[in-house]
């Protein structure tokens, strides 16, 4: 039982030690109690430069000091919420060193002091030595209001993001192309490239035959039943009188397909086209489509000798 009682000893004497310590490093020299921090907490609560370190101190003792969970339930008591806490914390670990005084200084009130918590250590050691860090001297800060300050700092902030953002992605693009040249200019590549190119050229041409060849069939089909329409009306109205120039008509298209093929350099034997060899011994082949065929095939055989 003794030991546990010294060993227990020891453990709040190393952290009483430690709490010392972390009060020595804040510069506070006050009571290392919860009632008499809590005290001093209220008192500090109050808009001034001064009393934000000061009460940012206390809230990091405070914390040290009570168990595990228990440090929200007494901020909250005391009417801080946890991320006001943090924010009065950070000030306090920020600022609370000397030569950060000329900073402490143009802030002037809390409001301002907690905008300037976006800059880091070098920042303002910057400022401190009268520096400016994107383009704000401690004469702007003394001289803005805590919306300008907050504003200015957002809108440095974010040209500074832009232009890492920017110069990321053009050292990123810069690599890409470097690494792309390298491989496109070894002989496989040059060589794979090369046959791509023909596969994708032939690809290409042969898409657009077969789609004009589509095409074609489909305005040829449209023809047909356009004709046969025509077909429909003369035998049903008697309109017999029209027949020769419809025939004509239907003879000039086909004279004008066989004289495309002509100047597309493409030989088409119609003959053995309209009359295919397996047909020749057709005994139901009918005289007039015959004499038909052979009248369009002397019309093209006329064309294509003019």
């Amino acid at each position: 039982m003794d030991i546990e009682n010294e060993t227990t000893d020891l453990a709040v004497s190393s952290h009483a030690q430690k709490i010392g310590v972390l009060a020595t490093q804040l510069g506070y020299d006050g009571s290392l109690t919860v009632g008499a921090l809590e005290d001093e907490i209220r008192f500090y609560q109050r808009r001034t430069v001064e009393a934000c370190l000061e009460l940012g101190k206390r809230l990091i003792l405070l914390k040290e000091l009570t168990p595990h969970g228990e440090f929200k339930q007494r901020i909250e008591m005391l009417n801080i919420n946890e991320r006001t806490a943090q924010r009065f914390i950070s000030t306090a670990l920020k600022f609370s060193k000397s030569d950060n005084l000329s900073v402490l200084k143009a802030a002037g009130n809390q409001s301002k002091l907690l905008e300037l918590l976006v800059l880091d250590d070098e920042e303002i050691a910057e400022l401190s030595n009268g520096g400016s860090v994107n383009d704000i001297t401690l004469d702007d800060i003394d001289r803005m209001t805590a919306s300008e300050l907050r504003k200015q700092l957002r809108a440095a902030k974010s040209d500074i993001e832009a232009k890492e953002q920017v110069i990321k992605s053009k050292d990123q693009k810069a690599n890409e192309l470097l690494e792309e040249n390298t491989k496109l200019k070894s002989p496989a590549q040059i060589k794979k490239r090369a046959e791509t190119e023909q596969q994708q050229l032939a690809k290409k041409a042969l898409e657009e035959i077969s789609a004009a060849c589509l095409k074609m069939h489909n305005d040829t089909v449209r023809f047909t039943n356009e004709i046969n329409s025509v077909i429909d009306a003369i035998e049903q109205h008697g309109l017999y009188d029209i027949q020769e120039q419809l025939e004509a008509n239907v003879i000039a298209a086909f004279q004008q397909i066989a004289q495309t093929s002509v100047a597309l350099g493409v030989q088409i034997d119609f003959e053995a086209m309209v009359s295919p060899s397996w047909m020749a011994d057709d005994s139901n082949n009918d005289e007039l489509d015959v004499d038909e065929l052979q009248q369009l095939q002397h019309n093209v055989e006329t064309l294509l000798e003019s």
